[in-house]
């Protein structure tokens, strides 16, 4: 219900004229198909390791590699969704403060989640995802992606669907967590590493996009 709830308006919302975001379908699902891959390895790989779990009272009951079926619906899903908000965004404001500052705000959030990830590396979620933005991070100001900046932006502002969604997953529990491999600070009942999981995944998805958006209007011409 989640996952089809939090598709749907922007699925529906693809064929508006002024945003037309279903003619960016094909890098869409080019990228998210690449990033949900990884991250359903990595998934696959803490499920195993009982980073979490999921239970079973709230889930459809299909199992792949001991996970549920929605958690596999869920990395196309989501994406999706914020990724259109993303794209509607930039036409509705099409320009903002941050755009201009990725490297201004990217290095310092890089050096205080590449140092915390070292000091925790015993906390195997923390560790892995901190160390994994924050490197990243680093890669991207180093290339000087131009798409750095605006993505703060839309971090933002989906981080009001994502207190929605991951605060009604977690208080359930929908995912219970291993506090042992995270930080053990909770904003509300949403893990702080959360919140770092999800910008990894959302910065992802949108290098992903524009880089093979970029492609297919490049063949195009």
């Amino acid at each position: 219900m989640l996952n089809l709830g939090s598709v749907a308006i922007p699925l529906a919302f693809s064929f508006e004229k002024k945003v037309s975001f279903y003619k960016h379908w094909q890098p869409l699902f080019i990228g998210m198909s690449v990033m949900a891959f990884l991250f359903l390895v990595w998934d696959v790989w803490f499920t195993h390791l009982g980073v979490w779990e999921f239970n079973p009272k709230y889930v459809l009951g299909p199992h792949i590699f001991n996970m549920p079926v929605e958690e596999y619906m869920f990395f196309f899903c989501i994406p999706y969704a914020c990724l259109f908000t993303h794209e509607a965004l930039k036409y509705y404001i099409p320009y903002t403060v941050i755009d201009n500052h990725g490297k201004l705000i990217g290095l310092p959030v890089a050096i205080i989640l590449i140092i915390t990830g070292i000091v925790k590396y015993d906390h195997i979620y923390t560790a892995i995802t901190f160390l994994s933005l924050g490197w990243f991070l680093i890669y991207l100001i180093i290339k000087k992606s131009a798409s750095l900046g605006r993505f703060f932006f839309t971090y933002l502002i989906t981080l009001i669907p994502f207190l929605l969604v991951n605060g009604y997953l977690t208080s359930m529990p929908v995912l219970i967590y291993n506090d042992a491999e995270n930080l053990g600070i909770r904003i509300g009942t949403i893990p702080l590493d959360d919140f770092f999981y999800w910008m990894l995944l959302l910065l992802g998805n949108v290098v992903l996009f524009e880089k093979f958006k970029i492609k297919v209007i490049k063949k195009e011409d």
